[in-house]
C-alpha cells in the first residue's frame, strides 16, 4: 500500500488540488500544533518501508488532538474498502444499516446533485440504494423517462445497467436479501399494475412480471422470506379497491412460482401506503405490517389472523415507517401527513409515544442510529433530525428548492455514512458529514 499516495490523495480531493504541494499541510487549521510533527511523519513513511511504526506515530498525535482513547491499527498491503460489509457475519449489513450508524447526523452537509430521478407524484420508494451481497459495492437505483430502471455505482455515479420492462410510469422500487440463500431481488411496480421482480444473482434478469389486476395504484411492494416455511413470498398493496373483483388492499403471490396465493383479509377499501414485515420471536410468526389511512393492520402472513388494528391518533394518512428492536422490545416508527411520528409498541399493541413536528406532511422517516431519526418534511421542503432521547427536532433552513419525497441512508464509498434525498427537481441529492482532513486520513485506514 502506498501510504503516501493515499494520504495526499485525500488531501488533494478536498481541496480539488491537481498538483501534490507538501506546503498545503501547513495551512490546514486542523492540524494546529501537531502540523509539522505530522508532516515529519508522513515524509518519514514517504522514504521509509517501516509502515506501522511511522503510522502508530500519527496515530497517537491524532488521538491527542482528539481526545480519544488509544485504538489499535493494524494496516495491511491491500488496498481495501473502508465500508466493505460481510453480509454472513451474523447480519451485518442490516445491524449497520439500521442501528450502526456513529455519526452526528446534525453535521450532515449538501455534496452535490448525483442523476436524475424522472420523479413520479404520490410514492415513497422513488429510489432505491443498496450495498449488494454480490460484489459488496453500492449502487443506486432510479427511473428514467423512458419507464425503465437505471443502476448507478455510488463510486463514480456511472450507469453500469438499465432494467427494461416497465411500459409506464414507475410508482415504487425496492431491494431485498434473502437471508437463506443470499439471493438478491429488486421489486418494482407501474402505472398499468404491473409488478416485476427482478433477479439480482441471475444479471438482474426478469424473474417474474405479474399483472395484479388492481384498480388502484400499486403504491408498495415487500418481499418476505420466513425460515420456517419453504415458499416466499410477494406482497403487493393498493391505493383502493373499487369493484367486487378485488377482494382487499393487499395481495400475496408465491415468490417460487410466481403465482398467486391469496389476499390479506381485514384490508378491504383501506388505503394501503406502506408495507413492513415483522418476525414475532415471542410467538415465532411472520407478519405483514399495512400502514393505512388512519390505522395500522398487522396480519399473520401465513395464517388468515388479524394481530392487530393499531388505530391512529390524532387521524393521518401513514406513508413510511420501519421496525426497532429496544430492550427486547419491537417497536414500529410510523410518519403521517399530519406531522405526527408514533412509536408503537407491537408486542402490547398500543402507542408508545407521539412525537409532534407541528403540522408538517411527513413523507418519508428512517432510522439512523439507536439516538436519531431523520424524516423527510415535504410541505418544508427540507428532512428534519430528531432526537430520541430529549426529542428535540433540529430547526433547519430550507435545504431544497423543491418538495422533498423520499430518503435514505447508505455507506457510500467515499464519504461513508450519508443521506440520500429525492426532491421534485427530479434530482436526487448527496448529504455527507464533514470530517477533518485528519479525519478522512484515518478513517481510510480504520
Amino acid at each position: 500500500m502506498n501510504i503516501y499516495y493515499n494520504i495526499y490523495n485525500i488531501i488533494i480531493n478536498n481541496y480539488d488540488i491537481k498538483n501534490i504541494n507538501y506546503e498545503i499541510l501547513y495551512n490546514i487549521n486542523e492540524f494546529n500544533k501537531y502540523n509539522i510533527i505530522i508532516i515529519k511523519n508522513i515524509n518519514e513513511i514517504i522514504n521509509d518501508n517501516n509502515i506501522n511504526n511511522k503510522f502508530k506515530n500519527i496515530l497517537n498525535i491524532y488521538n491527542k488532538m482528539n481526545n480519544k482513547k488509544k485504538i489499535n491499527i493494524k494496516i495491511s498491503n491491500n488496498n481495501q474498502n473502508n465500508n466493505k460489509i460481510n453480509y454472513k457475519n451474523n447480519n451485518e449489513y442490516n445491524n449497520k444499516i439500521n442501528y450502526k450508524f456513529e455519526k452526528d447526523p446534525n453535521n450532515l452537509k449538501y455534496e452535490y446533485d448525483i442523476i436524475n430521478t424522472n420523479d413520479w407524484y404520490g410514492a415513497n420508494d422513488i429510489f432505491e440504494v443498496f450495498i449488494s451481497y454480490k460484489d459488496n459495492k453500492e449502487y443506486i437505483i432510479s427511473k428514467n423517462i423512458n419507464y425503465n430502471l437505471d443502476i448507478f455505482s455510488l463510486l463514480d455515479n456511472k450507469k453500469i445497467k438499465s432494467l427494461n420492462g416497465h411500459k409506464n410510469n414507475i410508482s415504487t422500487v425496492r431491494y431485498f436479501i434473502n437471508n437463506k440463500d443470499y439471493n438478491e431481488y429488486l421489486i418494482s411496480a407501474d402505472l398499468n399494475k404491473i409488478v416485476i421482480i427482478w433477479d439480482i444473482t441471475n444479471n438482474y434478469n426478469i424473474k417474474y412480471q405479474i399483472n395484479t389486476k388492481f384498480n388502484g395504484v400499486i403504491y408498495n411492494c415487500l418481499l418476505a422470506f420466513p425460515h420456517n416455511n419453504n415458499d416466499n413470498y410477494i406482497i403487493i398493496s393498493t391505493s383502493s379497491i373499487s369493484n367486487d373483483n378485488d377482494k382487499s388492499s393487499t395481495k400475496i403471490y408465491s415468490l417460487n412460482n410466481g403465482n398467486f396465493i391469496k389476499y390479506i383479509n381485514n384490508t378491504n377499501n383501506n388505503n394501503i401506503r406502506y408495507l413492513l414485515s415483522w418476525f414475532n420471536k415471542k410467538n415465532n410468526k411472520y407478519y405483514i405490517i399495512q400502514l393505512a389511512l388512519n390505522k395500522i393492520i398487522v396480519n399473520d402472513l401465513l395464517e388468515d389472523e388479524l394481530y392487530s388494528e393499531l388505530i391512529n391518533q390524532p387521524e393521518g394518512n401513514h406513508l413510511s415507517g420501519f421496525i426497532y428492536n429496544k430492550d427486547n422490545n419491537d417497536y414500529l416508527y410510523s410518519s403521517s401527513t399530519n406531522g405526527y411520528i408514533k412509536i408503537w409498541d407491537l408486542y402490547n399493541k398500543n402507542i408508545y409515544k407521539v412525537i409532534n413536528t407541528n403540522n408538517c406532511c411527513l413523507v418519508h422517516i428512517i432510522q439512523w442510529n439507536n439516538k436519531y431519526i431523520i424524516v423527510a418534511d415535504y410541505n418544508n421542503k427540507c428532512f428534519k433530525i430528531i432526537n430520541l432521547e430529549n426529542e428535540i427536532i433540529k430547526d433547519i433552513e430550507k435545504q431544497h428548492n423543491y418538495y422533498v419525497k423520499c430518503i435514505k441512508k447508505i455507506y457510500h464509498p467515499k464519504y461513508g455514512e450519508s443521506l440520500l434525498s429525492a426532491v421534485e427537481d427530479k434530482t436526487i441529492k448527496l448529504w455527507s458529514i464533514n470530517e477533518t482532513i485528519l479525519d478522512k486520513i484515518f478513517n481510510f485506514f480504520y
